[in-house]
């Protein structure tokens, strides 16, 4: 008889059968892909009760109960959607089974169409872990790969790439676009060096929900790009008043120096705060005059030019 996956596999406390501690967590479901000559498909479908093992992820999503900590364990496979994805239910996790990666998971969800974004968060509670988001299909209307619009939401050890050079040639391209309160990114990887990046931004801070306050830990954001034009983080105006905290983080552009590293257009309202581990990469300045009192780093300087420059990689002379 399969086994149910209703009860949580231990050991010593750590829960094996979602590769990560999530506590409270309630029913289990598998996601494989129905391809039936792969290992992860004939493992789970021999050992597990068929109401628990699904080969789409809608599947998975509607099985899950809102508010319970029902979890969503995804196969190391390519899991392509043919249409934008929604998470509308709270405490419902999602959790790739595969390890500490940082970049290019096996456990990965891609695009077989033209659609933007490639996933909703609209839920509240909800846990994203070990999971890889490739974004684009050489459309100029794929602008975004997810949009989180619910609430206290974590993001650990995903991976979210913008590898569509023609949507990135869009002012109004932007791979993440925060437009919540309360979340949290730790391990996290925010595009890549594969395509090039004309304009748009990385990470986009909306404009909808006060206070929009999050915190970003131990992330990379990446790109290479070929004009003055793109930036890692942009701020709508009106953002809520509100701290945005970036700890270790490292701001990597290994293309054409921008211009500014972060558009803080809606900074009047919201601070940003960077640790002394934080530094950008190939950018003229942080941010524009005027805007330059709402970015903090540590150690705190007297000047607003020395906090600006604490900021700035730099090239020790070796010789």
């Amino acid at each position: 008889m399969p086994s149910s996956l209703t009860s949580p596999v231990t050991i010593d406390g750590f829960d094996i059968m979602s590769g990560m501690h999530i506590p409270g967590g309630a029913q289990r479901h598998i996601l494989t892909r129905a391809t039936t000559t792969d290992e992860t498909y004939k493992y789970w479908q021999t050992n597990t009760d068929p109401v628990f093992h699904h080969t789409t992820i809608e599947s998975a999503y509607n099985a899950c109960v809102s508010g319970r900590n029902d979890m969503i364990i995804v196969s190391p496979d390519s899991h392509s959607r043919a249409e934008a994805g929604v998470w509308a239910k709270n405490m419902t996790h999602l959790i790739g089974a595969y390890g500490p990666a940082r970049m290019n998971m096996r456990s990965r969800f891609g695009q077989s169409a033209a659609f933007s974004p490639c996933l909703t968060v609209s839920g509240y509670g909800n846990t994203f872990a070990n999971t890889y988001y490739m974004h684009g299909t050489a459309s100029a209307t794929n602008l975004n790969c997810i949009t989180d619009s619910g609430g206290r939401n974590s993001w650990i050890n995903c991976h979210f790439l913008g590898q569509d050079a023609t949507a990135m040639d869009e002012a109004g391209y932007n791979l993440f676009y925060l437009d919540n309160n309360e979340s949290y990114f730790k391990d996290c990887f925010f595009g890549g060096d594969g395509a090039a990046m004309t304009d748009g931004t990385l990470l986009k801070f909306g404009d909808n929900v006060d206070p929009p306050r999050s915190v970003f830990e131990n992330c990379i954001f990446m790109m290479c790009a070929d004009a003055a034009n793109p930036t890692f983080i942009d701020v709508e105006a009106g953002c809520g008043n509100c701290w945005l905290i970036f700890k270790n983080c490292l701001f990597l552009n290994s293309g054409t120096q921008l211009t500014y590293g972060v558009d803080g257009t809606g900074l009047g309202n919201a601070d940003m705060f960077f640790d002394s581990r934080c530094c950008f990469t190939d950018v003229a300045d942080i941010t524009q005059t005027g805007q330059d009192a709402y970015i903090h780093c540590g150690p705190v300087t007297t000047t607003v030019a020395g906090i600006l420059t604490n900021l700035m990689a730099t090239y020790p002379d070796h010789s």
